[in-house]
């Protein structure tokens, strides 16, 4: 049996001024590393957690559902508090943004935060064709056996709890948004399918708060890797600014 381990947090030390980096569906702290160390560059402390199950085989990935990874999140920002950081931001990409909101719309003494590619509305079929997108990459890249990749698939199938865990927590943070007073900012890919950009204009719609709306022309849906990574980096280190130490 394949095991793999669980992709360990990042913790940079910095001021007193903490962000929390929340990283995508079936990805990894190399999500948001990068931008992890360019925030910690400016003199922010950034703490971005591993979500259960995340760079993991799909056996191992389905134990775990958005109810084990919000509490995580939870968990970090309470880690944080308990550091004695007194200013916590958040940044979340695709459904780190989506915890990024369920964040400010649970707590009200975050300092500000940004969002990327977050989506308005999933079903459950988009979910399962994400995930199994996920365990066919991961299962190459393992060299599974033919027989092993298909036993591994399988496993998405019997992901039906999860899948609608995940879609239910979708509407709920879309049905509260008028609850944020934090300041966000939303931010979209250009090169990323168009129901993002609709989904970046509903959020901004429907935020009551200070709020900005700002768009990456080279961006796709993960904003900070590849061809829009430096924009987007840029874009935030912007609107955060340098940290007090």
């Amino acid at each position: 049996m394949i095991k793999l381990k669980n992709p360990s947090a990042v913790y940079l030390k910095g001021g007193s001024h903490a962000i929390l980096l929340l990283h995508s569906f079936t990805g990894t702290v190399r999500d948001v590393k990068d931008l992890a160390k360019r925030l910690n560059e400016a003199g922010f402390t950034t703490y971005a957690p591993s979500y259960s199950g995340h760079g993991l085989i799909l056996e191992d990935f389905v134990e775990y559902d958005t109810d084990d990874w919000w509490q995580q999140v939870v968990d970090s920002y309470d880690f944080l508090k308990q550091e004695g950081y007194t200013t916590i931001s958040a940044v979340g990409i695709s459904l780190g943004g989506l915890f990024t909101l369920k964040l400010l719309e649970t707590y009200t003494d975050i300092e500000r935060s940004a969002v990327m590619s977050v989506p308005r509305y999933k079903d459950e079929t988009g979910v399962s064709d994400r995930l199994q997108q996920y365990g066919m990459r991961l299962n190459q890249m393992l060299g599974m056996s033919d027989e092993e990749h298909m036993r591994q698939l399988k496993y998405v199938n019997d992901y039906y709890q999860g899948t609608t865990k995940f879609t239910m927590m979708v509407q709920h943070v879309m049905d509260h948004l008028h609850d944020i007073k934090t300041p966000v900012l939303v931010m979209y890919g250009e090169r990323d399918d168009i129901s993002y950009a609709d989904s970046a204009q509903f959020i901004y719609n429907e935020l009551t708060g200070q709020k900005n709306l700002e768009s990456i022309a080279e961006a796709g849906h993960l904003m900070t890797l590849g061809r829009g990574q430096t924009a987007t980096e840029a874009q935030i280190l912007a609107y955060f600014g340098r940290a007090d130490i």
